[in-house]
């Protein structure tokens, strides 16, 4: 049976764009029973995932998601399921995945917005049970472990901000030629590393776009069940070992 889908034409100007961020973390620990701070902290993707498990329990493979995920590929797997979703549902939406990934506050703010009115106009009022759906994810103790470590972070960054203004204020009078010659090599180790983040960006970004092309035409209906788009998804579906070593 087809499910009906109402996706929002959002434009910049709408009013969902002006949701205050306060309002939406409310919204989200409420939904789906957690305790963000941030809205960066939805960079994951995996917070994106659980909102649309609400809407709709069977288009999510909720274990796929990986509530404890670190690292930007972690990040894209959480969100390609995500996209996997709305093409499923028919969501013309393109999830700005090298923008989310980031955890920059503007990017995550906006898409956020989206997705809550993607929810508003979508919901039901079926009781939803956050709890057991996210049991079925990955990393969920992790996740908790790590909310737990940063709300008790928060607690110390005065003294923390303190004691690196007296640690820089005693660098500025250290005048010896040797610190200022090992400041100069590691300017030069980071202008380096930065250089090759620039090439695996645009490597993945690449890479990614290939994906969503290669899916594209995999749910086509001309060869949706075809021996080789079952293939392609086999492969594009399935975790690659160094990613499950890697978690």
């Amino acid at each position: 049976m087809a499910t009906f889908v109402n996706e929002p034409a959002v434009g910049m100007m709408n009013e969902a764009y002006f949701k205050p961020r306060s309002e939406l973390i409310q919204w989200v620990n409420k939904l789906l029973n957690l305790n963000i701070q941030k809205v960066e902290e939805c960079a994951s993707g995996a917070i994106h995932c659980q909102i649309v498990d609400a809407l709709y329990p069977k288009k999510i493979k909720m274990s796929k998601v990986n509530f404890g995920a670190k690292y930007d590929h972690e990040y894209t797997m959480n969100f390609k399921v995500l996209q996997d979703a709305f093409t499923k549902l028919g969501v013309k939406k393109v999830v700005p995945v090298q923008k989310l990934i980031k955890a920059k506050y503007q990017d995550n703010l906006e898409f956020l917005q989206w997705m809550h009115q993607f929810f508003q106009c979508n919901y039901n009022g079926e009781e939803y049970d956050p709890d057991v759906r996210r049991a079925k994810s990955k990393g969920v103790a992790k996740m908790k472990r790590v909310q737990k470590e940063n709300n008790a972070g928060a607690l110390n960054k005065p003294r923390k901000a303190s004691t690196y203004s007296k640690s820089i204020s005693r660098g500025r009078h250290a005048q010896s030629a040797s610190d200022a010659k090992k400041l100069a090599e590691y300017k030069k180790k980071i202008e380096e590393y930065e250089r090759n983040m620039k090439i695996v960006l645009n490597e993945r970004d690449f890479y990614f776009k290939k994906i969503v092309e290669i899916e594209k035409f995999c749910v086509d209906a001309e060869f949706k069940g075809t021996k080789l788009s079952n293939i392609l998804c086999k492969i594009m579906y399935d975790e690659a070992e160094e990613v499950k070593q890697a978690q």
